[in-house]
């Protein structure tokens, strides 16, 4: 990885200069207290320094809450039409949790086969990262979230007359050789960036204990008492799973012209939260109840992808804990699981 130091007045150009040749998307204020990830023009929209995380996450922009899969056309033969051509663009401000869990989907996205509309999006969307101070709900560093290795192109760090940047892929150099003056990383600036990094991770207020919680969790998964005390508020509502930077279900349909000869076929986000989703044809539904779904949820966030791709995929980002109109707490939850067992 290449390291490099762009001036504080050369920010601005540099992120002006991009606006003007990229389709560029980044956090924008919405109100006093929520940003959300959208295409800006102008670079007086832009407000990087959001503390709670953005409305929906940065998912959105390679897997969107609805999105074509294909159309097709039923006659003598079938046809079928799909137009995954995507147009290269910029996201920018996203955080290192956020940047995880792109990592997370692109694993998920390509374990059993190529998903091509997720990467015919992937492959032409630029990431530039920035580090920002934790919100209170975010427990990334419980996670092992907290910093993003890899899945970007340019990462920023503020040290506050001037950026570190690391410098994460070819076209990441290409971009910052281009459009900044930017110089190489000296012992000063490693020291000033070691010294962030050391105060935003004391930072985080909130934590959740993941030790040993690969083996507790079998322990309670059938303890009903618990998951009725975890679950007792909770709405069915699937709130969770629409904020969440990782979750990846969704349904399929077909939307059918009246001539019952042209249609076509999208996705749209599913959760596994909601009462109908484990319901299957004769009226039998898998996850008749909301504790038995909260269980599951917790299951694939905590233990279900340590098995498969040996990492949670939760990332600690805290956007189910401000989203849920019930206020359970992921984090807390993980700390019930060991005081349960040590009880």
């Amino acid at each position: 990885m290449l390291y490099r130091v762009l001036k504080k007045d050369s920010y601005d150009i540099f992120v002006s200069k991009l606006i003007a040749d990229f389709e560029f998307i980044g956090p924008v204020k919405k109100d006093k207290a929520t940003h959300d990830f959208e295409r800006i023009n102008d670079v007086k929209k832009l407000d990087v320094n959001y503390k709670r995380t953005t409305i929906a996450p940065a998912k959105k922009i390679l897997f969107p809450p609805t999105e074509a899969l294909l159309q097709y056309e039923v006659n003598d033969n079938i046809k079928m039409d799909t137009d995954y051509n995507a147009k290269e663009k910029i996201l920018f401000g996203i955080d290192a949790c956020d940047v995880n869990g792109l990592n997370f989907l692109d694993r998920f996205f390509s374990e059993d086969m190529i998903d091509e509309p997720y990467f015919s999006k992937r492959k032409k969307l630029i990431v530039i990262g920035l580090d920002r101070m934790p919100s209170d709900t975010n427990f990334s560093l419980s996670m092992g979230k907290e910093y993003a290795k890899n899945g970007f192109d340019l990462f920023l760090t503020d040290l506050n007359d001037r950026y570190f940047v690391r410098i994460g892929s070819g076209k990441g150099n290409d971009i910052l050789t281009r459009y900044t003056d930017a110089s190489a990383a000296d012992e000063e600036d490693f020291k000033d960036y070691n010294k962030f990094m050391d105060a935003y991770r004391k930072s985080f207020k909130l934590k959740a204990d993941a030790n040993n919680l690969y083996d507790n969790y079998e322990l309670i998964y059938d303890n009903d008492e618990f998951w009725k005390r975890v679950a007792k508020d909770c709405y069915s509502c699937g709130s969770c799973c629409l904020v969440c930077p990782t979750c990846f279900c969704f349904n399929v349909r077909d939307d059918m012209e009246l001539n019952m000869k042209k249609g076509n076929k999208k996705r749209e986000w599913d959760s596994c939260m909601i009462p109908d989703y484990g319901l299957v044809a004769g009226g039998h539904n898998f996850r008749p109840n909301k504790e038995n779904r909260l269980k599951q949820r917790y299951r694939c966030k905590l233990k279900t992808f340590v098995d498969k791709f040996g990492t949670y995929s939760c990332v600690g980002c805290g956007r189910c804990i401000e989203a849920c109109l019930a206020k359970i707490n992921i984090a807390e939850d993980i700390n019930s699981v060991k005081k349960e067992v040590s009880v």
